[in-house]
């Protein structure tokens, strides 16, 4: 049973792990970064009912807060 999704991202200087965890009652999505010298529990958060929704903001969000360049 797939109860959720792995998504990875490469940023400048970060590696970005997100999980998208399909629940009962929603979707939740944890980010981690994985970089050398970070701290390796959750950077941020997201939760919602629709798994679209959920992992547009999530991208949004490392857009926002982990820029491509």
């Amino acid at each position: 049973m797939k109860t959720g999704r792995l998504l990875k991202f490469h940023r400048p200087g970060h590696d970005l792990q997100a999980y998208l965890y399909l629940e009962p009652d929603g979707v939740r999505a944890i980010v981690y970064d994985l970089a050398a010298g970070q701290e390796r529990g959750p950077v941020h958060t997201l939760s919602g009912t629709e798994g679209d929704e959920v992992e547009a903001a999530l991208r949004s969000w490392i857009d926002a807060h982990y820029p491509r360049s």
